[in-house]
């Protein structure tokens, strides 16, 4: 480990996070760096805090999904996302793949707007996490 590419944002292969989040919009490469990296480094409650703001601006603002605009070859860019999808605990692998795709696809996930389909029930499991790490539940 390093203090430019620390444990907590590598996978078992030394895959980084940045390797799934550099073509990702501000607020989603933040939201999936938080979430990926809670437990493993300092307060796993603060880390998942962080990750619901920036999602909270990105629903509120309408940050632009630059993977969408930008990049059409989802398979190259989500290669990357699997192997990080797969070296995360369970419980974060629904959360991560919504804020993936929430960004590729911008407001638009199957014909649907992301902001009213994708992103409760996302937010719903991240808030039942953070419960359940306070103490008032079992997320």
């Amino acid at each position: 480990m390093n203090a430019i590419t620390p444990d907590h944002y590598k996978t078992e292969s030394g895959l980084q996070v940045w390797d799934a989040t550099r073509y990702m919009s501000g607020n989603m490469a933040q939201a999936f760096q938080y979430v990926y990296r809670a437990g493993h480094k300092g307060s796993e409650v603060e880390d998942l805090r962080k990750a619901v703001a920036f999602l909270e601006d990105w629903k509120q603002h309408n940050d632009a999904p630059i993977m969408g605009n930008i990049y059409r070859n989802l398979a190259h860019h989500e290669a990357p996302l699997r192997d990080l999808l797969w070296s995360a605990e369970e419980w974060k692998r629904p959360i991560l793949n919504a804020v993936w795709y929430m960004d590729y696809f911008g407001d638009a996930i199957y014909g649907e707007e992301a902001r009213l389909y994708a992103y409760p029930p996302m937010m719903e499991k991240l808030k039942a996490r953070i419960t359940a790490l306070e103490g008032g539940g079992n997320g």
